[in-house]
């Protein structure tokens, strides 16, 4: 899957399932299932990181998901200025 592609499915989401929280599921090969909030989609590098509760990384992971929501904000508050002014064509 591309972001664009993800961008998508969020756009197309209805209105209602956007308030959701999000959970990964994993299953291993050996169908072990763990379940996790700790969600990170990292735009740079085009990865999704999960982390489990009892791994060292699961809080940062997080508190970079964070920042990352942090970034994008910004950079659709960038754009809808843009916009206003006729700037983005």
């Amino acid at each position: 899957m591309k972001l664009k592609e993800l961008k998508q499915l969020i756009e197309g989401c209805h209105v209602e399932d956007l308030n959701n929280e999000l959970e990964a599921i994993v299953i291993s090969k050996e169908n072990k299932i763990f379940k996790t909030d700790s969600i990170r989609v990292d735009t740079d590098s085009g990865r999704i990181i999960i982390a489990t509760q009892d791994s060292e990384q699961f809080k940062l992971n997080k508190l970079n998901a964070d920042k990352e929501m942090e970034f994008a904000k910004k950079m659709l508050s960038i754009k809808s200025v843009e916009t206003e002014k006729g700037l983005n064509h």
